[in-house]
Parts: C-alpha cells; sequence; structure tokens
C-alpha cells in the first residue's frame, strides 16, 4: 500500500484528460529556452561556463518538469486550504529573508546557495492566484456586509503585504507581475457584491493601459519626470520611461541596452528569415549585458530570425489559447480563476519582456517565462501549468461522464 502511495507521488505520468496539446508546447519551450540561454551564455565565460549554464538551465526544467506533473495528480483545493497559514507563512518568511541576502542588478529579491539563487516572488505570483481562487471563488451564497469585507481578509491583506515586501526589495517588475494577475483574478468570482468593486478594478486597468501609452509621448515624459522628482522616485526609473519612448535619446547610458537589443534584431532580420544561425549572434560578445535573460528575445531574433519570433510566438499563443479554452469549459470559478490566473501569468510575461526589449514600454526586469534563464522563474511556470492540467483532467473527466450518461 505504501510502496503504491510513493510510487504515485514520484510518477512521471500525467493524469487522464490532460491537454496533450499544452503539455508538448511546454516542453519544446523549455527545451528552445534552455538552447539558447547556452547560446546567449557563451560569449560571456568559457566553453566549460557555458555548459555549466546550459546544464543548470536543463537541471531546473528537469525539476520543474516533476513539479508540474506531481502537481497536476496531487494537487486540491481542500489540500492548499488546510494548509494555508503553513503556505503563507512559508511564502512571507522567504520573501523576507532575501533582505539578508547580497543584491543584484539594484534589487534584493534572491535566495543564495553557493552557484544557486531562489526568487520567493516569482512562487508568491502562484500563491495568489491560489488564494485569490480560494478565496473568493464559488461563494455566491455567503452573506456578507459589502464586497470589501468578502475581500479584506485574507485577499487584500495579503496582497498588500506581498507587495510592500517585493517593493522594498526593489524588484518593481515583480510587483506590476502580482498586481496584475490578482486584479484580473479578481474579476472572474460573480458573488453579487463583489460586482461594484469589480468595476473599479476594471476601470483602473483601462486607465494603467492608457498611462502607459500617454506617458510614452513627449508631453506624458514631462509629466512623469514632476511627479517623479516630487516623489523622490529614483531617476533610473523616469530613465526608463524616456528610454522607452526614445532609445537613441541616452544610447551610450540608460539607454544602452535596448538599443543594443533592438540593433541585434535588426541585424538577424536583414541576415534573413532564419536570421544568423544558431549560436551565431555578435551582440551577445559583451555587447548586449542581460542577453540571456531581459534580452534574450534579442538574441533569438539575432540567431534564428523570423523562425526564433514565430516559435516563440506561436508556443504562447497555443497555450494562451488552450488555458483561455478550459477557462470556459471549467464547472466551478475557483477552477476558473486558477486557468485565468495562469493564462494571465504567462501573457503579462510575455507583454512585459516582449515590449520591454522592443522598446513599446519601459523595462521592468521580467523574464520571458520557460525561455530566459532563470530556475526560479521556470519551476513557478511549471508548478502553474501543473495546476492547469489537473483542472483540465478534472474538466475533462466531467464532460466525459456528462456525454455517458446522455448516450
Amino acid at each position: 500500500m505504501k510502496k503504491n502511495k510513493l510510487k504515485n507521488i514520484i510518477s512521471l505520468r500525467m493524469p487522464a484528460g490532460y491537454s496533450k496539446l499544452i503539455h508538448g508546447t511546454v516542453i519544446v519551450l523549455s527545451l528552445f529556452g534552455v538552447l539558447m540561454v547556452t547560446s546567449a551564455t557563451m560569449g560571456k565565460v568559457s566553453v566549460g561556463k557555458t555548459l555549466f549554464a546550459g546544464g543548470k538551465e536543463l537541471f531546473f526544467v528537469c525539476v520543474g518538469y516533476f513539479m508540474m506533473v506531481f502537481f497536476a495528480r496531487r494537487f486540491s483545493f481542500n489540500y492548499f486550504k488546510k494548509y494555508l497559514v503553513v503556505i503563507t507563512l512559508a511564502v512571507i518568511g522567504s520573501l523576507l529573508l532575501t533582505m539578508f541576502f547580497s543584491s543584484a542588478g539594484g534589487a534584493s529579491a534572491w535566495i543564495r546557495f553557493g552557484q544557486v539563487t531562489i526568487q520567493p516572488s516569482e512562487f508568491a505570483k502562484v500563491y495568489m492566484v491560489l488564494l485569490i481562487a480560494v478565496s473568493l471563488g464559488d461563494k455566491h451564497k455567503v452573506r456578507v456586509a459589502s464586497g470589501i469585507d468578502l475581500v479584506k481578509r485574507p485577499v487584500l491583506v495579503l496582497l498588500t503585504i506581498i507587495l510592500i515586501v517585493t517593493v522594498l526589495q526593489r524588484d518593481l517588475g515583480s510587483a506590476a507581475v502580482i498586481l496584475a494577475i490578482s486584479l484580473l483574478c479578481f474579476l472572474i468570482p460573480s458573488q453579487r457584491k463583489l460586482s461594484k468593486l469589480q468595476k473599479w478594478v476594471l476601470i483602473l486597468l483601462v486607465v494603467g493601459v492608457f498611462t502607459l501609452i500617454f506617458l510614452d509621448t513627449p508631453t506624458g515624459l514631462k509629466i512623469a519626470e514632476t511627479i517623479f522628482s516630487k516623489l523622490g522616485i529614483p531617476e533610473y526609473m523616469f530613465k526608463r520611461f524616456e528610454s522607452a519612448a526614445n532609445p537613441f535619446l541616452d544610447r551610450y547610458n540608460e539607454g544602452y541596452q535596448l538599443f543594443m537589443g533592438l540593433a541585434a534584431m535588426v541585424q538577424g532580420l536583414q541576415a534573413g528569415p532564419f536570421g544568423k544561425g544558431f549560436t551565431n549572434s555578435d551582440n551577445k560578445f559583451g555587447y548586449l549585458p542581460e542577453a540571456q535573460t531581459d534580452f534574450i528575445i534579442a538574441i533569438i531574433v539575432e540567431e534564428l530570425g523570423i523562425l526564433g519570433i514565430l516559435i516563440v510566438v506561436i508556443s504562447y499563443g497555443v497555450i494562451l489559447f488552450n488555458l483561455y479554452k478550459y477557462a470556459i469549459l471549467a464547472r466551478f470559478e475557483a477552477e476558473k480563476i486558477v486557468l485565468i490566473g495562469a493564462a494571465s501569468y504567462f501573457a503579462i510575461h510575455f507583454i512585459l519582456n516582449i515590449g520591454g526589449a522592443t522598446g513599446l514600454i519601459p523595462l521592468t526586469g521580467v523574464p520571458l517565462i520557460l525561455v530566459s534563464a532563470g530556475g526560479s522563474s521556470r519551476m513557478a511556470a511549471m508548478i502553474m501549468i501543473g495546476l492547469a492540467q489537473n483542472i483540465i483532467s478534472r474538466t475533462n473527466s466531467s464532460q466525459r461522464q456528462k456525454a455517458v450518461q446522455s448516450t
């Protein structure tokens, strides 16, 4: 009995009814990411260290795959509710623990164990999706005086704590992602008392998008500069907005990375539909500092041209389309929230990373999920997919049962 239980826990087989299309796409995109990170690292270190970097990413893909299968097979909302206090303490405790480790790129967002680092904010994104799902999903019959009474404990309190800690870490990119995912998930519950709050959240999201567009104009930049200086916000943050509006304005200082990233993409597209060829990037040799992380798309386009763009865009498109499709089919609100949360997780990272690397929006330091270097983001993404596959499996099983009963 114990052997069967252990075998079930460590099994690498996905549950019946999972989405093979999502599964295959995630594997292909992950392995593609390992290859591109290995190539991007070639320009910075020796052959041995390049192989180590590629091997490390492959290791995290394997660990992430195991975690994906585990959550796809074993996850239940009841387990999450049962251990919610422990999980909450672990998430917030790990976020606070980063303050005791050295910073990188101006942010103190990592826990370090020698050559291995863990970024707790990546897992906080997954945590917030599940927290909203169990706290606000399927609450039609719950009697509350107002929507804020239903939201403030524990969702609003814990979201506020997590956002404050990530901002103190100077990890504003992660804070923005956590907030955006949480707000989008909040729009799903159909509890009548939440409708007014949901309208305000929708207005906030729309205003936020138009504000970003406005800040990309000369008038918007002048207003932003005044506001940033009065609020004491670091100058480098305003410079990111300025560089996004005009990458050529400060191409040797704050705009250097963006300018070189754009140059790399142009060179790849000029070389032909297949770019310069795999491993043949010139800009990774010291010209593009964050080639394997923030600007991995620049190396992809330089080396693989339009083919590289299609691999990334089609892969993300397949994942997002199927997650939204199953969100519509899901039976319960909690399940819909997890699927929408997973789709939002991938979509927001894609928009912020690609938008930042192409100068459409300011740089945020957000990775291109499953492609950029980073063990924590890979594992968190795999967990998110595992949770989605768990719900997809149950949804498909339910639909099969209905089909059998109707015949």
